[in-house]
Formats: structure tokens, sequence, C-alpha cells
């Protein structure tokens, strides 16, 4: 259990440490709380409820899309942020209710069609999306006009929060009836839970989380492609939370930032998925339960440590 000192510490170095960094690393650093929350999205669903969303980037790139959309048509920043919360509503409502619906394999099969239909259409729509393209958010209506400080404080502030509101949420009586349908669902139905109603309502609030980083997406890096609605995005979520650790909140968000940093120095190299898939594959051998518990393996094979 971390102390709330030593949470407050670990908040105080996300927000601050960044700040003294140059200008591209900064840039870097803001991306990656984008995607860590993309991570602890998915972690509320795998990790706390048992459900394998494996068309996870839907959340994050519909809402992104709509904004970009809105965007270059409408000119407006608080019409294009209301139409992404829309688009928000919409795809999580839709995914949650067709894959709580099936339940088991069958919300792996919703997500991840759902993931295939919306890449096809965003590649074939081309008048609309950008087709191959891709799509440009406006400069005027993005965070461009900030100073690298500020556009990481925000972006962070916000990352931070959500994170520690998730902390809470999954502390809370809430997230025990959560991980309850997750290690037994009929057991949870025998004793009255409405097991359905309650996988249907974390599909959204995962949704939502994935949906504001989408959003920040578009704000702070403002090139939009089909790759960000694609199965190829969404498999990659799946590796971050696993490599991280699941069920932790903040293992997924160590496993997105190590993975997108080694992918980001081994881009230049012509065979580097090989090395990736090596990383994952020694993670999945040496700390199956993930990164964030690797440190008290040792802890735990000594003897040390035991209650």
């Amino acid at each position: 259990m971390v102390s709330p000192f030593a949470r407050t510490c670990i908040v105080a170095a996300i927000l601050l440490t960044p700040l003294a960094l140059p200008a591209y690393y900064k840039y870097l650093a803001t991306e990656l709380v984008i995607w860590g929350l993309l991570a602890v999205s998915l972690d509320l669903l795998i990790g706390f409820t048992g459900l394998p969303s494996f068309g996870h980037a839907v959340f994050f790139g519909v809402p992104a899309y709509v904004f970009g959309i809105v965007a270059t048509r409408s000119e407006s920043l608080p019409i294009s942020i209301l139409a992404a919360i829309a688009g928000i509503a919409a795809v999580t409502c839709v995914v949650g209710y067709f894959g709580t619906k099936t339940g088991g394999v069958g919300y792996i099969i919703v997500t991840l069609l759902c993931s295939f239909a919306v890449f096809i259409i965003t590649l074939t729509w081309t008048s609309v999306t950008g087709g191959e393209n891709g799509l440009y958010v406006p400069e005027a209506l993005s965070l461009a006009g900030l100073s690298g400080n500020v556009r990481y404080l925000l972006v962070a502030a916000i990352g931070v929060a959500i994170w520690l509101w998730g902390r809470k949420l999954v502390s809370s009586n809430y997230g025990l009836v959560l991980l309850g349908i997750k290690a037994n669902e009929p057991r949870m139905q025998a004793i009255g839970y409405n097991t359905e109603r309650y996988k249907f309502q974390i599909t959204v609030i995962a949704g939502a989380i994935a949906g504001v980083a989408g959003i920040l997406y578009a704000l702070v890096v403002r090139t939009l492609s089909a790759d960000l609605v694609g199965p190829e995005l969404s498999t990659e979520v799946v590796i971050w939370v696993l490599l991280g650790g699941v069920q932790t909140l903040t293992g997924p968000v160590l496993g997105a930032a190590l993975f997108i940093s080694l992918k980001q120095v081994l881009n230049t190299v012509s065979a580097y998925p090989i090395f990736l898939g090596l990383l994952f594959v020694a993670v999945v051998a040496w700390a199956p339960t993930g990164l964030i518990k690797l440190r008290f393996s040792g802890l735990t094979r000594s003897g040390k440590g035991q209650p």
C-alpha cells in the first residue's frame, strides 16, 4: 500500500520533472501522459472486471476524429469539444450494450469487430476522415499556441486527476463488486448483483477515460490517422497493460511509457518489432504479473516480507 506522502511525491514528480527537459522530450512526456490514460482505462476493464477489450482504440480514436472533423468545419473549440463528448457517449454506450449482452468471448468479438469496422470506415470515408491521408486539427483550435510547460502541466493535471479518481473508484465498494465479477460472476449474480449493469457501467467509464485521452491527443498531436481506431493500437494497449501489470492502474502507465519509449529508440532499426516482441516474451517469462510487481518477487521467494 502506497502511503499518502509517497503518492504525493509521485504526483509531484510526474508534474514537475519534465519541466526541466528539452522541448522535444517535454512534448514526448506530454504524449506519454495521454497514452498512460489510455492504458489506465483498459486496466479498469481487463484488470478489475475481467473484460478483455480488443477494440479499445475505438474509444480513443472516435472522439479524436469527431473533434477533428467538427473543428475543421465549425472552427469553434467549444462546439468541437461538445461534439467529441457526444461521440464518447455514443460509442461507449453502443459497444458497452452489445459487448455486455454477449459477455465472455462475445465481449472480445464485439470490441474487435467494432475496431475493424471503424478502421475500415475511417479509411474509406475519405471526404470526411481524410482516408489514408488522415486529418489535421487546425492550429488555432489546439494547444499548439501554449508553451511546452503550460501544455504539459495542463495534460498532466488532467491525467493525474483521472488516475487518482480511478484509484478511489477501484478501492471503493464499487471496485470490490467489479473484482467480485472478475473472480466469480455467477456467485455475484446469486447474491443479487446485476452484473450486466455493472459491466455496462464500467465499459462506459473506461471508454470515457479513453475518449478524454483521445481528445487530448487531437489537441496536442493534431495529426489523426486511421491507426488511432484500428486493431493494431488496440492490441498494443493490451500489451502495455500486461507489460506493466494488471489490476494496478500504475503498472499500465509504466508499461505504456516503456513500450513507447523503446519504440521511439528502436524505430530506426528495421527489425524493431522483433526486439519489442522478445521484450514482451521476457517479461511474461520472468515477471508474469507485470513489471510493477517485479520488485516484490525477490522478497517473496526469500521469505522476507511475508506476514
